[in-house]
């Protein structure tokens, strides 16, 4: 049922999306395709269509491109001239009047949309000057379209509302693994596999809102977005390898340790040069863009080569990680091709105008909550037994009480802590006797029916413990100090009511000893940190044999 219900969710939420796509989208576009002549450096040439057209030459910073064509009259009322640029400056003209402008000051002006408002007339003459600003190999041209106004903001979010909203999801996803992975580690926790994929997660959201240019709907410095889209993609090598390497430390030899560590480090290189670079004018993030493929897919081929994509001793966590990781390397892949195709062959395709990679990424996420569900319950389950083995190992089997190492261990606590505490050492009589007469079946039973009343008797009073054989300890803190004596009276109550159903009654020597009996009146913090357990425990130890003594010589009287 939890199934079913997630799936109608899902689909729910796609209808959802779908019906404010058809709603955000605009009803009419027209694309100014046909028609335009574009001058450089004098010469004109005329464009048959300008999506599918590739500049035959090479322009270097500074080269102005003129882009010239006209507007029949009443086209679309109320419209709004719609256009990408890639790194170039840009100023329109209607009819022969500048109404819009950008870059034309900035050295590096980055990739987006500009939206021109048009005055409305018979035969506008459109006139599109790109001044570029980066040396690039080829050029080419995104679709120039008129959309009615009301539409400017909502059309381009619309038609990409999915990316946009995995985009948001991988950015949500992101802080909130960060966070809880950040608090996690101060508290002594080791989260760093759920840190790093919050880093990813969150750094590809933000790469998925620039790339796509969604993020102008929040900003229109297309500098700022530009260059975030390419910090974001320059660094996301660097918390997927330490991912990678986390999922696989234990199972690195030498040599592939140490290929990981050159990985992380040239990565956090590249970025730190690149970027040194960039914001120093001496080379921009774009030009660095074909190595940095080289290098990824190099660096891809190493991981699928070296088996750390996948190994078949990964536990199920391990497994459905390496499954979502390789869905995010075929997609990466895939996006690669995907850009270059539409880069260098100027195929105009919505398939191939949107990056694939937000898909990968969404994936990839998915499969690692999957995988954290899985290593958490692992560790859940991990820590659940290891803490059953260490209380079995802290607990005397035949009586279900504390046993001598327990003791040991509260010792060493009190011999480190102040205050003060009480011991009550007690040892059974008869048990010899009834082991004798009656076998030791029967004398299990009888030290378990005391277990029971030393159980009760010091209950949300003190710590019980068999200390073995026939011998037991009661250890009080400071807190419940007061109530020893009261305990002791209920204990006496309670084994003479468990008397009944055994062999020979209940009875036992008891001896209490208080740390205060060993202060002087006047102590210092140096004389309490001398008094150590074992004397209080060797005192209450010798009343209680006091006691048994006495309680002998009465019963060798009344014979």
């Amino acid at each position: 049922m939890t199934s079913v219900s997630a799936v109608v969710l899902l689909l729910l939420f796609v209808v959802f999306l779908v019906a404010v796509r058809s709603n955000g989208v605009a009803p009419r576009h027209v694309y100014l395709d046909k028609g335009w002549t574009i001058t450089y450096k004098g010469e004109k040439t005329e464009v048959e269509s300008l999506v599918n057209y590739t500049f035959p030459k090479r322009l270097r910073s500074g080269d102005s491109l003129i882009l010239e064509g006209e507007i029949s009259a009443n086209l679309l009322s109320h419209s709004v001239f719609r256009f990408r640029t890639v790194h170039s400056a840009v100023e329109v003209f209607e009819n022969g009047e500048s109404v819009y402008e950008y870059g034309k000051n900035r050295v590096f002006p980055g990739c987006g949309y500009h939206y021109v408002h048009l005055n409305h007339g018979d035969h506008q003459k459109l006139k599109v000057v790109l001044v570029e600003k980066i040396d690039k190999r080829k050029i080419t041209f995104s679709k120039y379209e008129l959309l009615p106004e009301e539409y400017a903001t909502s059309d381009y979010s619309s038609r990409h509302i999915f990316a946009l909203v995995i985009g948001i999801f991988l950015v949500l996803f992101g802080v909130l693994a960060v966070l809880i992975g950040t608090v996690m580690r101060i508290y002594g926790v080791n989260y760093f596999r759920l840190l790093m994929i919050g880093l990813l997660s969150f750094t590809f959201g933000t790469w998925t809102m620039c790339y796509t240019k969604l993020i102008q709907v929040v900003s229109y410095n297309l500098t700022l977005n530009t260059t975030l889209e390419y910090i974001c993609l320059y660094f996301a090598p660097i918390p997927f390898t330490l991912l990678l390497w986390n999922m696989h430390q234990t199972r690195l030899n030498h040599s592939k340790t140490q290929v990981m560590k050159f990985l992380v480090i040239y990565e956090v290189a590249y970025l730190v040069v690149a970027s040194i670079l960039h914001f120093t004018g001496l080379l921009f993030y774009p030009k660095m863009l074909a190595f940095f493929h080289v290098v990824v897919i190099a660096g891809l081929a190493y991981f699928v080569y070296s088996g750390i994509l996948y190994n078949k001793k990964m536990d199920e966590s391990g497994k459905i990680l390496s499954r979502g990781v390789l869905f995010f390397v075929v997609m990466v892949v895939a996006d690669l091709l995907r850009f270059n195709f539409a880069r260098y062959l100027a195929v105009d395709n919505s398939l191939l105008e949107s990056s694939w990679i937000p898909l990968g990424t969404l994936g990839f996420v998915l499969s690692l909550v999957q995988s954290y569900v899985v290593y958490l319950v692992y560790i859940l389950e991990d820590r659940a037994e290891k803490g059953a083995l260490a209380t079995m190992a802290y607990l005397d089997a035949l009586t279900g009480l504390y046993n001598r190492a327990k003791c040991q261990q509260i010792f060493e606590i009190l011999d480190k802590s102040f205050g003060d505490y009480a011991f009550v050492s007690i040892d059974m009589n008869s048990l010899k006797e009834v082991n004798d007469r009656y076998g030791h079946n029967e004398g299990d039973r009888f030290i378990k029916a005391f277990a029971e009343v030393f159980k009760e008797a010091f209950k949300g009073v003190g710590t019980t413990i068999r200390v073995g054989g026939d011998e037991f300890l009661a250890i009080v803190r400071s807190e419940h100090v007061a109530d020893v004596k009261n305990a002791v009276k209920k204990m006496m109550e309670l084994q003479k009511a468990s008397s009944v159903n055994l062999p020979v009654p209940l009875e036992v020597a008891y001896g209490i000893a208080f740390k205060h009996e060993f202060l002087e009146y006047s102590f210092s913090v140096a004389e309490e940190q001398r008094i150590d357990a074992e004397k209080v425990y060797h005192l209450a130890d010798e009343r209680m044999y006091a006691m048994k003594s006495s309680m002998k010589s009465k019963s060798a009287r009344k014979e």
